[in-house]
């Protein structure tokens, strides 16, 4: 199974299970384009960077809202 990691408009497609989220974002920070200070959210629920992804999670990198830059 696949999982979901997004970023604003970006959108990847993967098979990512058992990474960490520090493992995702160092692996696709330029790929996605992610903010080193975005918010790791996984399935609607913010995570710390050591959680690692299961079959079917949705990881996405969340932005505060009102801030501006990349």
């Amino acid at each position: 199974m696949a999982n979901s990691i997004i970023n604003g408009v970006n959108t990847l497609q993967a098979d990512l299970t058992g990474k960490t989220v520090v493992e995702v974002r160092g692996m696709l920070t330029q790929a996605l384009n992610i903010d080193p200070q975005a918010t790791p959210v996984v399935n609607g629920t913010a995570v710390d960077a050591n959680y690692k992804l299961v079959d079917g999670d949705e990881l996405e990198f969340v932005k505060a809202s009102g801030t501006k830059g990349c």
